[in-house]
């Protein structure tokens, strides 16, 4: 700081500050002695002395401040020391006039101040008047930075002993609401203006202009003292406020100051500081004045926070009014009507405010010439959180459950949005700015605009606000627009909402496309050739999650009307298959599932609806109509097994990864074609799934769990004719004994033997040769045999089974000697851990056995049992094989769909 040619630098400026503090101690402490002693004239002096140091105008705003608050603490003991003098019954109106005589004006207000609030509260004089004379005596001082102080510390010093309703100053003919709120607004506005000058003060020196605009906001509590105060008071009721507060603020303090600082703080205080039903009740003056405010006052922000008042506002109402009783409950709906009409008058109000301020104007925010803000417009920054608060505002004061509030609620949301599209319309340099962080807050603003809705609308009401899409689409694509799309997702299945016709579904897709599809104005570009692979495996780890999420959407489709339901998976369908390879190995196989469980559906209402057609050939209902209470549907069970082909189909031929899935895929279409008696429907699927197994399945380890799959399914059917679940068994006997290794060989051919004891065929004689085969190829194993036991282990267990469901084939005699084949193999095996496997499996398969009444005297000596062995192997060996059917052509694995 400079001083003259002296410049004090901020070294200078601490030790001025200490130097300062230690007076104040040190004087403070002679001012205590002499309280003390019960010298008065001391007391003043030493007072006036602690007070002097405040005249300094060598110290920034903050060192002040410091200097100040070290003051206070000894003003206290001064204004404790006045008070014991008033109670020990000195007049305070001599002491009083007493202090005026100091002779510094600075300290003299000070001690004025401090003695006049005694003086107050003893009552001798009336409040008004003393009041009258201190804020009068504090214009003394017009140095900014110490006048705003001085007035500070008189709204303190005062703010208990206003003449307000109820008080004992007002009961005592000391003053009314109305005089202490003259005094409040008085005081409130030489405090501003004080505040005002502060910016050309130089304290020292010059210094940049936002040095001074800083320091002027770090010192804006002490102008708003008075504000708050004034919002305290008993006697300001909502007339008061409506017809002498609010009017003399707006005009006489706001709107006359000509400041943008102030005026932006002032509207802010009285917005927080005031109850919100005088806002509600005053609005449209608010309204009024903000248009009135100077051009670079950031009024977004004001309105912004009017806003977020006015919803908490609401929502604390409408939890009272649900608290109520009754009879209030009642009364209430029957105002319920009203109160919606002056709630969208309400919003009409701040609609028509936004349209004037922000839409048609040409206003500058935080202080920017056009110059500073790059082309002369509102900053978007500043501007776009206001509309994510309007549209909250609008949801919480038109929301309801009432079809025509809907409506209404819809309506202004659209108004909202398009605001919002209209103001970024004018404004499209911020799409190609240079500032990256400057796009992403607007961005972000969007996004949080966007989720507002989505989280509280239902789908039906977000169709009403074609805006929405038009807001998305100002959203990067792989950017904000697919975080929005999930955080809708996750809204939507959490409240479990449903999806009913096609119009929906079309808007939901619409809503969820960066999740559905790639980009279409974006080439797709593979990842970088630099990525690590633990980036490229960590970037398809978030593509698969968030594809599993979209899938999810699936399972909210819900209708009675299964025609609707059907046309409905169409319009998903279309939409998923062109979402490109990566993507339809999520989302088709749900709404696979879903249209097969449609079509069960159709084919159980098709069997009702007969059953109530067969119920008309009774005489006493020939002029009834049963079949009218059953709907028809247009949709047949075959048409949506055709549309499922198509998709599983599609599936197959573009995903040779999922070749296990699509088999097992196929055999879930054929199981439910077959419980709808759909023979050759079935069969083509089935059919479908061995094309798919010889042409894509190469791993021994799927080749495994697709012939699981596939015995599995074949086991399940019900309606095949014998001629083709003969055919089919036998295809699926043939793959299993073609399998690579010798042990999956002779477990899959063991599990073969069951199709061929099928609740509708049972064949003994194939299952007999099943049964050989896989003994044959597991004696076969060029092995030791702590691995042929496990097998033969096996196959007696299913030799056991069909015994006992009484298979002809399968007779007592085979039991008993590859009873004493797998004996001899354990007898044989090292000692060890499969030994005492084989051992426990070996013997409670004999207690089984015993149970069933089928037992061998032989078995108890080795060298029968090893007769008996090698008789059984010599029979397994020398007995029929699996018979093959004619091998095909490669043409005739070309089958025609039946689906005409």
């Amino acid at each position: 700081m400079v001083l003259g040619g002296f410049v004090l630098d901020a070294q200078g400026e601490e030790d001025l500050l200490h130097e300062a503090l230690q007076t104040v101690r040190d004087q403070g402490f002679r001012m205590q002695r002499a309280a003390d002693a019960g010298d008065q004239p001391a007391v003043l002096k030493h007072a006036a002395e602690v007070l002097r140091e405040l005249r300094t105008s060598l110290l920034s705003p903050k060192n002040y401040y410091q200097l100040y608050m070290q003051v206070m603490d000894e003003l206290r003991h001064f204004e404790s020391y006045v008070e014991e003098q008033q109670q020990a019954g000195a007049s305070m109106r001599v002491l009083y006039e007493r202090v005026q005589s100091s002779g510094n004006v600075l300290p003299r207000l000070y001690l004025l101040v401090t003695v006049g609030s005694v003086y107050i509260k003893s009552q001798e004089a009336p409040a008004r008047d003393v009041l009258t004379d201190l804020v009068e005596m504090t214009k003394g001082v017009q140095y900014p930075l110490r006048g705003l102080f001085l007035r500070h510390y008189l709204s303190l010093s005062v703010r208990d002993k206003l003449p307000d309703t109820g008080s004992v100053y007002e009961q005592s003919g000391g003053g009314t609401v109305s005089d202490a709120i003259n005094f409040l607004l008085q005081n409130l506005r030489e405090t501003n203006q004080l505040w005002i000058r502060l910016q050309h003060q130089k304290i020292g020196g010059s210094r940049p202009l936002a040095v001074r605009e800083k320091e002027r906001m770090e010192l804006r509590l002490l102008v708003g003292t008075s504000l708050a105060r004034l919002s305290q008071m008993e006697g300001v009721t909502r007339s008061v406020y409506a017809e002498q507060v609010l009017p003399r603020l707006l005009d006489d303090v706001v709107l006359a100051c000509k400041d943008c600082m102030a005026q932006q703080y002032l509207m802010d205080c009285i917005i927080q500081v005031f109850p919100d039903e005088f806002h509600l009740q005053n609005l449209e003056r608010m309204l009024d004045a903000m248009e009135k405010l100077q051009t670079n006052v950031d009024v977004a922000l004001i309105l912004a926070a009017l806003l977020e008042r006015l919803t908490k506002y609401r929502e604390t109402q409408g939890s009272v009014t649900i608290a109520g009783q009754q009879e209030v409950e009642v009364a209430d709906r029957s105002n319920a009507e009203q109160e919606h009409q002056d709630a969208l008058k309400v919003f009409q109000q701040l609609m028509d405010t936004t349209t004037k301020l922000l839409l048609r104007s040409s206003r500058y925010v935080s202080g920017q010439s056009p110059s500073e803000s790059g082309n002369g417009d509102v900053h978007l920054t500043a501007v776009l959180p206001y509309f994510v608060t309007f549209a909250a505002f609008t949801l919480t004061w038109l929301g309801s459950s009432s079809k025509n509030r809907n409506s209404d609620t819809t309506t202004a949301l659209q108004q909202v949005v398009s605001g919002c599209l209209t103001f970024l319309r004018e404004r499209t340099a911020w799409r190609v700015d240079k500032d990256k962080q400057k796009r992403q807050l607007v961005v972000s603003q969007l996004e949080s605009l966007a989720l507002t809705l989505l989280r509280v609308l239902s789908i039906q009401d977000l169709m009403q606000i074609p805006a929405l899409r038009e807001l998305l689409e100002l959203m990067p694509w792989q950017g904000a627009w697919k975080d929005v799309a999930l955080a809708w997702i996750r809204v939507l299945l959490a409240r479990h909402e449903r999806v009913h016709d096609e119009k929906q579904t079309d808007f939901l897709l619409q809503i969820l496309a960066p999740l559905v599809r790639d980009d279409p104005n974006e080439l797709q570009s593979p990842s970088p050739a630099t990525a690590t692979e633990a980036e490229k495996r960590k970037e398809t780890e978030i593509f698969e999650a968030e594809q599993q999420t979209l899938a999810k959407v699936v399972h909210l489709v819900t209708n009675d009307d299964l025609d609707v339901k059907f046309r409905v998976f169409s319009v998903a369908r279309r939409a998923f298959l062109q979402s490109g390879v990566f993507r339809i190995r999520f989302t088709l196989v749900p709404l696979i599932y879903q249209s097969l469980a449609l079509a069960r559906d159709l084919a159980a209402h098709s069997k009702e609806k007969t059953q109530a057609q067969g119920q008309e050939t009774k005489p006493e209902l020939e002029t009834a109509t049963p079949t009218d209470n059953v709907k028809i549907f247009v949709t047949t069970p075959r048409q949506v097994l055709q549309f499922v082909h198509e998709m599983v189909t599609a599936l197959a031929s573009k995903q040779d990864a999922l070749s296990v899935s699509c088999v097992h895929l196929f055999l879930q279409c054929a199981l439910v074609a077959d419980g709808c008696a759909f023979e050759a429907v079935a069969y083509e699927f089935i059919t479908q799934a061995f094309i798919v197994y010889e042409d894509q399945i190469t791993l021994a380890r799927e080749q495994w769990r697709a012939l699981e799959l596939m015995v599995a399914s074949l086991r399940a059917t019900r309606n095949l004719s014998s001629a083709n679940y003969e055919v089919l068994a036998t295809k699926t006997t043939q793959y299993a004994a073609r399998l690579l290794k010798k042990n999956e060989q002779a477990l899959m051919v063991l599990s073969c033997a069951h199709l061929f004891w099928h609740p509708s065929q049972q064949d003994g004689k194939r299952v007999r040769e099943c049964l050989q085969r896989s003994l044959r190829i597991a004696d076969a194993m060029k092995d030791t045999t702590s691995n042929q036991v496990p097998l033969f282990l096996e196959i007696l267990e299913a030799y056991l089974y069909f015994y006992e469901v009484q298979t002809p084939e399968v007779t007592h005699n085979y039991l008993v000697g590859l009873l004493a084949l797998v004996k001899d193999h354990l007898d044989n095996m090292e000692h060890g851990q499969l030994r005492r496997e084989g051992e426990f499996r070996y013997r409670a398969v004999v207690r089984y056995m015993d149970t069933l009444g089928i037992s061998d005297d032989a078995l108890s000596t080795s060298s029968s049992s090893s007769s008996r062995a090698s008789a059984l192997l010599i029979k397994m060996h020398h007995g029929p094989v699996v018979p093959a059917p004619p091998e095909r052509n490669k043409s005739s694995r070309v089958f025609f769909f039946v689906f005409t």
